[in-house]
């Protein structure tokens, strides 16, 4: 009997110590995982809505500026803004106002086409790429082809369809035309400057001068009515 409780009295000294030893072997010094991961986009608002004038945008309640029609916003680099559901309240110049909801697609890089008119307007949301795409990344680079420029096409014309478009002695021409508020993939040319002809309403064209830079990518944008239509071509890399 003795024996048994030194054995017992024994184990009640040793377990402290196996607990220590044990608790001591733990690699803690490992890479901690992070409650949550704060993902993030890259934006702009390109103001294509008919008789808006210069309209003031607030996304999610805080003021970023203002963007004439035909224009986008910001001018320079794309905005970086959290991932994940948004609010965008334009206030156009005539004082309507209206507000878009809409999700900024995660780690993507794209704009917001407000299209229509001050009293029917939609929002569009139009992705290019991911953010860590770049043109001197490794998963980037093959976006970015040597000695190519290359271009893609939206359509803001509430009342337009494009039938072709002409680049230099290229003809692509859509089967589909390309409607109100819908956009082509982008398409790669030689490097250099170019005529380009927009084909519209089966008979109608529209040309303009466009220079396009090797390892360049662009958009295309038609807006306001046919009757009257315009066009910009925005950088996107």
């Amino acid at each position: 009997m003795n024996n048994f409780y030194q054995r017992k009295k024994l184990l009640l000294v040793l377990l402290p110590l196996v607990v220590f030893i044990f608790s001591s072997c733990v690699d803690t010094s490992g890479p901690v995982i992070p409650s949550s991961i704060n993902y993030s986009s890259e934006m702009k608002v390109v103001n294509l809505v008919i008789g808006s004038g210069n309209s003031t945008l607030t996304l999610n309640g805080q003021t970023l500026g203002s963007v004439n029609f035909g224009d986008e916003y910001p001018t320079g680099d794309f905005l970086k803004v959290p991932s994940g559901s948004k609010t965008l309240r334009v206030t156009f110049g005539g004082g309507a106002s209206k507000s878009y909801q809409f999700a900024a697609p995660t780690e993507y890089k794209f704009r917001v086409f407000l299209i229509g008119n001050t009293s029917d307007t939609e929002a569009k949301v139009i992705t290019q790429r991911y953010v860590w795409q770049t043109k001197n990344s490794a998963e980037g680079s093959p976006l970015f082809p040597e000695n190519k420029g290359q271009i893609t096409l939206f359509n803001g014309s509430p009342d337009s369809e494009i039938n072709a478009l002409i680049v230099g002695s290229d003809t692509v021409s859509f089967s589909t035309p390309v409607g109100f508020g819908s956009s082509t993939p982008y398409r790669a040319y030689n490097a250099g400057s170019y005529t380009i002809k927009v084909v519209y309403n089966d008979s109608l064209n529209y040309s303009f001068s466009q220079n396009l830079g090797s390892r360049n990518r662009y958009t295309l944008v038609l807006y306001d009515n046919a009757a009257s239509l315009k066009s910009k071509v925005f950088t996107d890399d």
